[in-house]
């Protein structure tokens, strides 16, 4: 019986190590494979966007002009739309239109003369350096002056513009801008006969939103 009894408890010793030093042994199974992570989306400035401009315009008003009403300044405000094309090598070319109300206006001897709209029809090209783009701009360019000389005309002219800016995107759809342009309005007969058109430097800010 004490032959038994000492076998039992070797045993159970035996047991118990066993189970102890199992216990202590690595874990054979593996770790569970890292879930793979989307890249991020780059940042594109391809498709529609529309939104508004407002700024500053100052110049001359030329030929006759020029004695008759002076140099004119003020302000402008209005819309924008346009189209943007991102090509695989950054190069960014678009469209853009704007309309715009304005008083850019003075008084001369004649009379005063105020540029009261405009409106353009740019080309864009521009680089994009992930959410920065400047750019350059250039096309047709039209607005219409509100002449008094003792009557009164509201006067169309054609005309043309070139400037520069940097757009910038501050989320994936709104981007703000700052841009100068040089506008140049053709020569037209005012009411008391003279033939006046206008020079003018435009600086302006816009906020955009990409559809």
């Amino acid at each position: 019986m004490k032959i038994l009894a000492r076998m039992g408890l070797v045993a159970s010793v035996l047991l118990i190590t066993t189970a102890t030093f199992a216990a202590d042994l690595p874990a054979k199974k593996q770790a569970p494979a890292a879930m793979p992570t989307a890249a991020p989306r780059a940042f594109t400035w391809n498709g529609v966007y529309g939104g508004f401009n407002g700024g500053f315009g100052s110049g001359n008003f030329t030929s006759d002009g020029k004695d008759a009403f002076g140099s004119p300044s003020g302000g402008l405000l209005g819309f924008t739309g346009g189209y943007n094309y991102q090509m695989p090598n950054n190069w960014v070319a678009g469209i853009e239109g704007d309309i715009d109300m304005g008083n850019i206006k003075s008084s001369g001897t004649a009379g005063s003369s105020e540029l009261r709209y405009m409106n353009t029809l740019r080309g864009r090209l521009g680089y994009a350096s992930d959410r920065v783009l400047p750019y350059v701009t250039a096309g047709y360019a039209g607005g219409t002056t509100h002449d008094d000389t003792g009557s009164t005309a509201d006067t169309y002219h054609n005309g043309w513009t070139a400037g520069a800016g940097v757009e910038m995107a501050i989320t994936d759809s709104w981007s703000i801008k700052g841009e100068g342009l040089y506008v140049r309005l053709e020569d037209k007969t005012y009411p008391s006969g003279g033939q006046s058109g206008a020079d003018l430097g435009l600086a302006r800010i816009g906020l955009n939103y990409r559809f």
